[in-house]
């Protein structure tokens, strides 16, 4: 198997795992653009990290306390 096809599987298995665009290029120490042409190949699109509520309300008031 070539390397461009051990990546496209690579990125194909860490999607059905679950990970975003960005956790699946860190991991695999790729650029995201070759992540985006994998994802177009395959018909399918980055539904971005999983935010659960009490995550999207923590980094709310992170960043109030941050702007002052």
């Amino acid at each position: 198997m070539s390397k461009m096809n051990e990546l496209a599987y690579d990125i194909e298995q860490l999607y059905i795992e679950g990970f975003d665009a960005k956790s699946i290029a860190v991991q695999l120490g790729c650029p995201i653009e070759i992540v985006f042409d994998a994802f177009t190949e395959m018909g399918v699109e980055d539904a971005g990290p999983a935010t659960s509520q009490s995550e999207a309300v923590f980094a709310s008031m992170v960043n109030e306390l941050q702007a002052g």
